[in-house]
């Protein structure tokens, strides 16, 4: 068996939970890194890659009161969030959607995602947040999800399937 002299063509060995979390709460506890780009936009939820490499992203989010994203996963990703400022929610499918957990994240709290959890997150606060997000791989696409009579759904909203923007900030 011949090995690919590449390393780059080599499968890139995912983070661990504990890794993302110390890199989340590092941007997270360091907004000078971040609070000059940060935007609250009044029609859709934010959100800017702060880093990349390659195996990891960061990712910034803002959430006005009452912007949620919706049912999804990230395409086999895993992740962890850490909510930098005011707090969120988080409804997690349990039993394929029959049932759903709900989440308080308060300022400072990390939460994990699992490469296959279907979550939706949501600023049901009257004050805005901002989350950062790391996923490992790097996240390339979120499947949008319904629950419904027959439990939980692959849809075809919004950002299912679609391959996120990569518009990235000058502070990598």
């Amino acid at each position: 068996m011949h090995r690919n002299p590449d390393p780059a063509a080599e499968a890139v060995t995912p983070l661990s939970g504990s890794r993302m979390k110390l890199i989340a709460r590092a941007f997270a506890g360091c907004p000078d890194r971040w609070q000059n780009v940060v935007r609250m936009d009044p029609d859709t939820r934010w959100h800017l890659r702060l880093h990349s490499a390659d195996d990891h992203d960061v990712w910034l989010e803002s959430w006005l009161p009452g912007q949620e994203t919706g049912w999804h996963d990230h395409a086999g990703t895993s992740g962890v969030l850490v909510v930098a400022r005011g707090e969120l929610e988080e409804r997690i499918s349990v039993l394929n959607g029959v049932m759903t957990q709900v989440r308080h994240i308060p300022e400072g709290a990390a939460r994990r995602m699992r490469r296959r959890q279907v979550h939706h997150l949501a600023n049901v606060s009257l004050a805005p947040a901002v989350s950062v997000h790391v996923y490992s791989p790097p996240l390339g696409a979120t499947r949008g999800y319904e629950i419904g009579a027959m439990g939980l759904m692959r849809s075809p909203w919004t950002e299912a399937g679609r391959r996120l923007a990569t518009r990235r900030s000058r502070l990598q």
